[in-house]
């Protein structure tokens, strides 16, 4: 059956889309590049990068958590997971506006006082700077990207146990923090890190596009399939 399709890959795929967004990684870009202009070493800065990574995923797993016991104490699970479906598709929508008419209202980036804030912290490279900075991004990641994070969370408070579902955040966590593992290995080479921002600012708006796509395509596969 169609419905009984494993949810591993869908979960696993989500969590790693979910990661490419551009709140997160471009921050990550500016704190490697900060470190690098400070002359740090690259085992300095991978175990930096690692404790900002850390504390994203700490972040974003415990928003997960409180969604998911959300949804199980309120009940009506395969309402929010058609629900969470619906709201994706329309996120993917306000992606693809982001396109073709950016200038019309409604946005979905971290705020800019936000982003300033994140950016002084990280600045001063300590750990409980680095910690609060980390996690005002995992926080600032919800709006900007979590329609996926949203709608696999409602699916999974309909298809599986509590104690699954825990883990199956645990795994789509993993897989939303890998773009930023992958990204951080890149740091040894700061040429790479420099070409690496250069085309995600300069494909930023197409990015958005395809996101905006794959939301929608994702949120209308789990209608079909899934509920």
């Amino acid at each position: 059956m169609l419905s009984e399709l494993p949810m591993i890959p869908l979960v696993a795929i989500t969590g790693f889309l979910d990661g490419i967004h551009p709140c997160a990684i471009a921050i990550l870009i500016f704190f490697i590049a900060f470190l690098l202009t400070m002359r740090k070493t690259f085992k300095n800065i991978f175990l930096l990068g690692l404790v900002y990574i850390f504390v994203i995923f700490l972040t974003y797993l415990a928003v997960g958590v409180g969604l998911l016991s959300g949804i199980v104490l309120f009940g009506q699970h395969h309402f929010f997971a058609i629900l969470g479906s619906w709201l994706l598709i329309f996120l993917g929508l306000i992606h693809i506006k982001e396109y073709f008419f950016p200038n019309l209202p409604l946005h979905f980036r971290m705020p800019k006082f936000s982003s300033e804030k994140v950016k002084s912290r990280l600045e001063k490279a300590t750990l409980p700077g680095i910690a609060l900075a980390a996690f005002l991004v995992g926080l600032c990641s919800v709006p900007c990207s979590g329609g996926i994070y949203a709608a696999i969370t409602a699916l999974l408070a309909s298809k599986t146990t509590y104690f699954s579902g825990f883990l199956y955040l645990l795994l789509y966590n993993l897989m939303f923090v890998m773009p930023l593992l992958i990204l951080l290995l890149f740091a040894a080479n700061p040429l790479t890190l420099a070409k690496i921002a250069a085309f995600q600012q300069k494909h930023e708006k197409t990015g958005k596009l395809v996101m905006g796509l794959l939301m929608i395509i994702i949120g209308a596969s789990i209608l079909i399939f899934f509920v």
